[in-house]
């Protein structure tokens, strides 16, 4: 955790180089359930809507990635590709998610675009939208 912080914090002059520090502690995150890093990347009124097609705002996103029901093993992302455009930035690209969600097993390959908005210095998650591909 604290390698993570450092690395963002170096990265600070650099936002396309912080972007992708950023979404490294939040895939990061998501694999360790880590609620309180996520905390602080995801923005307050950050939206979820996930391949299912169920809409989630910050609290739905923390409690569930929170619960023992859902247990990642491992999310790697690939195939990404970002674009810095002031103080906003898209990014796609495809996620490997291997573990337990709401208690069922899941091995999974989504497309995903995040959308991140540059605050005070810090990148956080303003939206991301995710589908399953066969």
């Amino acid at each position: 955790m604290i390698t993570l912080l450092v690395s963002v914090l170096v990265c600070l002059g650099d936002p396309k180089a912080n972007l992708e520090a950023t979404a490294a502690a939040y895939d990061l995150a998501v694999s360790k359930a880590d609620v309180a890093v996520l905390d602080t990347i995801l923005a307050p009124e950050v939206v979820f809507t996930t391949a299912s097609g169920r809409v989630m705002d910050k609290k739905a996103v923390l409690a569930m990635l929170g619960s023992p029901d859902t247990r990642y093993e491992s999310v790697m992302s690939d195939q990404v590709v970002r674009t810095v455009s002031g103080d906003t930035a898209i990014e796609t690209g495809r996620a490997r998610i291997k573990g337990v969600r709401s208690g069922k097993p899941v091995n999974e390959i989504q497309r995903y675009t995040d959308v991140w908005i540059l605050r005070k210095g810090r990148w956080l998650l303003l939206a991301e939208h995710t589908s399953l591909l066969p």
